[in-house]
């Protein structure tokens, strides 16, 4: 047992995980008690010695794999997934694409503090430099566990950066987080999509400003619309929005089958109403409050990349009503 506690935190273990392992850890101590008894006994007998050799090697065997088990027990389940989130502007004009930029930040300020790995597919912005549309890629541990809860309207109330009036605007913006499918079939028709090309109004050089490179398509029987104008090349910004679009049109199609999830549907699929809000982010008060679990928490720590305080008292409510 000492041995097992200095190399592992047994402490750290719930009752159930606990349990198992002084099961195993016992059974192990039984079996090589057994083993001790058999090298005993083969020596003063040597008629039965092969037999018994055969029933220590087996004893062997079955303590490795219990071993093997001990190890399983105390290993964290931590798996390496690709999440894309798309964030759009809603209702509010300009003010709405000011919040999608701030939000923007705070979730990249969330990814770099979770050593997650980032890549923007595609992001278009106003005149004014405000982000409207964003489709980025997040790769990293537990991504879609912790990312699942920002899919819905969130809603901002705070005085217009493009005003000098003291009055609180609100402005609203859609969040939606697709789990990403390394190997996604790609079962759209042809017939079913609009393709548009236009010029890129993002950042990457002349190049980019001059041709058509930027990438629009349309799933008719949905309505779905993807953009992409990272790339440079047509081509590559082709490839991701039909990567995209594959995404949207399987989560379209999961969420529509299943009726339990006709929240999630409304959330991730809304118009961006105010009426839809899944959180509401005040900067008068310095509170953003999650209208689905009633929390209530402070927006400059929040909004500053301190995020997983936010999710882990997501976390704790769903606990409790489990």
């Amino acid at each position: 047992m000492k041995k097992y506690i200095k190399k592992y935190k047994i402490k750290d273990l719930k009752n159930n995980k606990l349990k198992k392992f002084l099961k195993i850890y016992n059974d192990i101590k039984k079996y090589k008690n057994d083993i001790k008894d058999l090298k005993k006994i083969i020596l003063q007998d040597k008629e039965i010695y092969n037999l018994g050799l055969e029933e220590i090697n087996y004893k062997k065997k079955y303590i490795k794999n219990l071993k093997i088990l001990i190890k399983n027990i105390f290993k964290k389940n931590k798996k390496i997934e690709k999440v894309v989130m798309e964030i759009k502007i809603g209702v509010g004009g300009v003010e709405s694409a000011f919040f999608v930029s701030d939000l923007k930040k705070m979730y990249e300020k969330y990814f770099e503090n979770m050593k997650w790995k980032k890549k923007i597919i595609s992001e278009t912005t106003t005149n004014m430099k405000a982000c409207k549309e964003l489709i980025i890629m997040i790769k990293g541990k537990n991504v879609y566990k912790n990312l699942k809860y920002e899919s819905g309207v969130h809603r901002v109330q705070r005085e217009p950066k493009t005003e000098n009036k003291s009055r609180t605007h609100t402005s609203t913006c859609r969040v939606a987080v697709y789990k990403k499918i390394n190997k996604i079939k790609n079962n759209i028709k042809k017939s079913e999509l609009k393709i548009e090309t236009f010029k890129s109004s993002g950042a990457g050089g002349q190049h980019v400003n001059k041709t058509n490179s930027a990438v629009r398509l349309k799933h008719i029987p949905t309505n779905i619309v993807v953009e992409c104008q990272k790339e440079r090349s047509q081509h590559k910004n082709k490839k991701h929005a039909l990567k995209i679009m594959q995404l949207k049109i399987n989560e379209f199609k999961n969420i529509k089958k299943n009726s339990k999830n006709s929240a999630i549907k409304k959330n991730l699929l809304g118009e961006g109403k105010r009426v839809e809000k899944i959180r509401t982010y005040n900067y008068k008060n310095n509170t953003i409050t999650d209208h689905r679990f009633k929390i209530k928490i402070k927006l400059d720590v929040i909004i500053n990349g301190k995020f997983k305080k936010l999710i882990k008292k997501i976390k704790n409510v769903i606990k409790k009503n489990k």
